[in-house]
């Protein structure tokens, strides 16, 4: 913030360094096995989650600790991070030894936990660009102690976070709820999808665990070709261009809307891979992502990891994709996938899997349905990402206004923070005279 900013009467703006101390922390060396897995937490910056810290992933033992620069935050205690992402903070509940990445909060005056970390939350964003880094960002003690915030008189810093605590606590009532229904949308986005295959979107009398007249199961490959893709050699650069996309499964996320790909093949570079047509459904069927499914708008070719459908001319395009994202096909995939570290579904296995087959235009019917339902979903989805984004602008204003002064009212009863700064620049010489 900016040290010639007008601040409240009663108030001052400091630097960090002069009302926080910082303690750093270490990592036992991971080649000594008996300085791990012991019954001492461990904290990282993976463990910074939320606004309490009440457990680690990793555990050190006594000796670890003792033999690493690792230093103990106990309950109520501030833990920073100051790299990867800088700033970030988080109260601890436990005792906890800490790694290089964090820093332990010690104010030089009496305060609250939750003023410290309301505190750092409001200059956060000046941490990270204070920060530096070219592959992770990290800020230094210099840099951190320079960061001019603003310090309210003591009473007033309670009133401040009470205040806030009474906001952000509607506020993030209202967040739940907001994911909630975000949650509910995609129940009932499956519960659609399965529901439409089932024929109960467009008949009327259809019993449990019956097909409709006229309805039955085939294998995909009576409903469209199956084809793999493959990988043109990246080592000749002549197969790589813009006049074609290549999809990969990270292209498929917009899901019955694919119309670009982060890569691009030449007329020599199509011809080397497997040209799929527009309109067809692209299914992953290998790793992490097996089963993330895209509806193409514009042929192209595709790598070994996807699957492709290309529908037969009386087959609706759409009829396939609607039912490759549905819940009972995605079963399928995960059924029928190779139990190996790395989960696969070859071609044969693939084009074995069942989907519904009816006449052409129950096909259209049943997509038409499909998207009136989804379409609204798609809005009150959209509406909801809406009020998220409102919601953390609302937190950064509340925070804003507190360290403004302008969140709760000022009491001329309340002894100024030039005061405190007093007794804080007392105490300093004071310990320097003992030493």
């Amino acid at each position: 913030m900016n040290k010639n900013q007008e601040m409240p009467k009663g108030w001052a703006i400091v630097k960090i360094g002069d009302v926080f101390d910082f303690i750093g922390g270490g990592t036992p060396s991971k080649k000594i096995e008996r300085y791990w897995n012991g019954n001492i937490s461990w904290a990282s910056v993976k463990d910074v989650k939320g606004d309490y810290l009440h457990k680690t992933e990793d555990k050190i033992t006594k000796e670890g600790l003792k033999n690493s620069a690792a230093n103990l935050a106990y309950p109520e205690d501030v833990i920073l991070i100051t790299r990867i992402i800088p700033g970030r903070t988080i109260i601890s509940k436990i005792t906890s030894a800490i790694n290089q990445d964090l820093k332990i909060v010690k104010p030089k005056f009496k305060t609250s936990p939750e003023f410290i970390r309301y505190l750092f939350s409001f200059i956060e964003r000046d941490c990270v660009e204070l920060a530096s880094g070219t592959t992770v960002l990290g800020i230094s003690l210099n840099n951190l102690n320079e960061i001019f915030v603003p310090l309210p008189p003591l009473p007033e810093q309670q009133r401040i976070v009470a205040k806030i605590e009474e906001l952000l606590s509607s506020l993030d009532k209202g967040i739940e709820s907001l994911k909630t229904a975000q949650q509910q949308l995609k129940v009932y986005r499956q519960a659609v999808l399965k529901w439409a295959f089932e024929g109960k979107l467009t008949n009327k009398n259809v019993n449990n665990d019956e097909l409709p007249d006229g309805w039955q199961f085939k294998k995909i490959c009576e409903l469209g070709r199956i084809e793999t893709g493959t990988t043109p050699s990246k080592k000749n650069p002549k197969f790589y261009s813009d006049k074609y996309p290549f999809y990969k499964p990270t292209d498929l996320n917009a899901g019955n809307n694919v119309v670009s790909s982060t890569d691009g093949l030449s007329e020599l570079g199509i011809k080397e891979a497997r040209f799929v047509p527009a309109e067809s459904t692209l299914v992953t069927c290998i790793g992490a992502t097996i089963g993330k499914t895209g509806f193409i708008k514009q042929g192209g070719g595709f790598n070994q990891q996807i699957n492709a459908i290309i529908p037969l001319k009386e087959i609706y395009p759409k009829f396939i994709f609607y039912q490759a994202i549905g819940p009972d096909f995605q079963k399928q995939i995960q059924d029928n996938a190779s139990a190996t570290t790395l989960p696969i579904l070859n071609k044969s296995k693939f084009e074995n899997l069942l989907m519904v087959h009816c006449l052409p235009e129950e096909q259209h019917a049943i997509v038409a349905e499909i998207e009136s339902r989804l379409s609204v979903c798609d809005k009150i989805e959209e509406s909801i990402e809406q009020s998220l984004k409102w919601s953390e602008s609302l937190r950064q204003s509340i925070l804003k206004k507190a360290f403004e002064g302008k969140l709760v009212p000022q009491d001329p009863k309340d002894e100024p923070a030039s005061k405190l700064l007093e007794r804080i620049k007392a105490e300093k010489e004071s310990l320097k005279k003992k030493k």
